[in-house]
Formats: structure tokens, C-alpha cells, sequence
């Protein structure tokens, strides 16, 4: 065995990324993938990290068994939002009653997934703007460094300051969130409004923010998820539409998730942004027009892929 001080979960560009950036500032990292075949090539070759025009290796412990990391004081959930039970099922053997489970997932409903699987005081919920792409196997690029939040939905504080405390050492620039399901609610409206215009037309995040007719569907989509989160008991300020902007001009160049997703044929987050917050709002009586004609659209584009694939 070989107890680590954060366990990252999936081998994905946010997993790879996190666990170069972990490692880097001395953390003792594991990552957990769920293919022995590709967990023992990581765990061979590394990590390797492009950045700043310069391409770093990192070497990384890497593999598919759970119980070499035991025990593990942070399991970092990074895996796509429709795998999250699977991963946490998948975490236990790292994990003992010490262990807080935190998720820095797109979508809604994830810590409340892995509360299924882990007593719901250990778990922990965060938001994080960092960008990454992943180039290949173990091979990430890094997209801009970001800025975590990170808090606990069951109000353990004591472990939600744990975890800023281990990824600060980290070099991931984090703070404690007190007010973290406003966090999760930002991000998934701004995922709500770029993400799907993104994967829908094939353009960069500063394109569709510079086409007018793109421009007036983001903010409406924006808006119309803002009014469900408030009826969700969520505050969300009420020029909500202008931040979201901003972050698309911020991130121009930006491919988002969703876009990247569809373009490698993936099954995109779609159920779990749009989609999600539809059910919300089909649940309180609300229309959600346009987060459900996103949702259906996206997953016609996901069949398409299927189909022409």
C-alpha cells in the first residue's frame, strides 16, 4: 500500500492536470484510473503537461486498484458527471473514516451522488475555473491556470479547510466557499449558457459572444437558469448574464468541455447542466424552454455522432 495525501479520480485532462499540479508542489499524489492497461503506461511515462510553449513530464503513481492508495486524506473527484457513483464506488478501498471525498465536476447533483456512496459529512463540493485539454493518454495542456472555491454542503468546515489547505500546498489557488451551492449554481449557469452554443455550432467561446443572435441566446439562457436557481433558494445576482459574458470574452480561444467532447465523439455533461436544470425547474412548475430545447439538441448531435461513427 501506499498512502497518499490526495487521490485524484479519473485520468482525464482536469485528473492528469491536477495530479502534475499536486505533485509539483510537493503533495504526495496517487490517480485512480478504472483501465489497468492504461493506469500501468501512466504510471510508467508520467504526466506529461504542456504549458507556456514548454512540455514538462511528472511522474505520477498511477493505478486501477483503489486499495494501493489506502489511506487517502482527499479524494479529488474529476471524472465526467454521468460516472460520478461509478468513481466513488470505486475510491472506497483508498478511503477510511478520515477521508473527505471532494467533487470539482461540471454539472449539478454530484456531491449529492457521492453521498450515496460516502456519509454525506464527508463530503465536499467545489468549483474551479482552471482549463485544461487533453492531448492524449496521460498527456494534458494546460489552458489557464484558475481559482478553486470549495466549501461543505453538510457544513463540516473543518474538512472543507483541510482541502484548501492541501491543494494550497499544492500550487492550486483555492479558497473556502461558506455559501458553496451559490458556487455550483454560478458555474452551472455559466456552463448552461456557453457550453451547449459552443458544442452546437463548432465555435470558440469568443465567437459566439461576437454573433449577435448568439450573444441574445446566451443571455436569455443565462437569465432563465439564474430564475430557477432562485427558486431553488439560491441567491444569484441579478445581472447574472453580464459575468457570463465576460467569462466567454475571458476565455476566447477556449474550446469549451462540451465542444471537445463532442468533437471526439464523447458523450457530453448535457443531462447534468441543461438537462438537470430543467428537471429543478420541472419539479417547482417553471418553464425552462430553453435549457430543454438545448438539452434535446445536444442530444441530437450525440446521436448523430453515434450514428455517422
Amino acid at each position: 500500500m501506499n498512502d497518499v495525501e490526495a487521490l485524484i479520480v479519473g485520468p482525464g485532462a482536469m485528473g492528469c492536470l491536477h495530479a502534475a499540479l499536486l505533485t509539483e508542489g510537493g503533495v504526495r499524489v496517487g490517480l485512480l484510473d478504472h483501465r489497468p492497461d492504461r493506469a500501468a503506461r501512466i504510471a510508467e511515462r508520467g504526466v506529461i503537461v504542456e504549458r507556456d510553449g514548454a512540455q514538462t513530464t511528472v511522474p505520477v503513481a498511477c493505478s486501477a486498484e483503489a486499495a494501493h492508495f489506502h489511506p487517502a486524506a482527499l479524494a479529488i473527484i474529476v471524472v465526467k458527471a454521468y460516472d460520478t457513483d461509478a468513481a466513488a464506488r470505486h475510491a472506497l478501498p483508498a478511503l477510511d473514516e478520515a477521508s473527505s471525498v471532494l467533487t470539482l465536476q461540471n454539472g449539478l447533483g454530484n456531491h449529492e451522488r457521492i453521498a450515496r456512496v460516502v456519509p454525506e459529512a464527508r463530503v465536499l463540493a467545489g468549483t474551479t475555473t482552471t482549463g485544461a485539454t487533453l492531448l492524449g493518454e496521460g498527456h494534458v495542456r494546460e489552458a489557464g491556470r484558475g481559482f478553486a472555491q470549495i466549501g461543505s454542503p453538510s457544513g463540516a468546515e473543518h474538512r472543507a479547510r483541510d482541502a484548501v489547505a492541501l491543494l494550497t500546498r499544492g500550487r492550486i489557488d483555492c479558497e473556502r466557499s461558506a455559501a458553496i451551492e451559490e458556487a455550483l449554481w454560478a458555474k452551472a449557469i455559466v456552463n448552461a449558457a456557453i457550453n451547449p452554443l459552443t458544442a452546437l455550432t463548432g465555435l470558440r467561446n469568443g465567437i459566439v459572444v461576437e454573433t449577435p443572435e448568439l450573444l441574445e441566446l446566451l443571455r436569455a439562457v443565462a437569465g432563465e437558469a439564474a430564475n430557477v436557481a432562485r427558486h431553488c433558494g439560491v441567491f444569484v445576482r441579478d445581472d447574472i448574464a453580464g459575468p457570463v459574458e465576460a467569462i466567454c470574452r475571458q476565455t476566447a480561444q477556449n474550446r469549451s468541455s462540451m465542444l471537445q467532447d463532442v468533437s471526439a465523439g464523447r458523450r457530453t455533461e448535457i443531462d447534468f447542466i441543461n438537462g438537470e436544470i430543467a428537471r429543478r425547474a420541472e419539479e417547482r412548475g417553471l418553464p425552462a424552454p430553453l435549457c430543454r430545447a438545448l438539452t434535446a439538441l445536444v442530444h441530437g448531435l450525440e446521436t448523430r455522432e453515434e450514428e455517422c461513427g
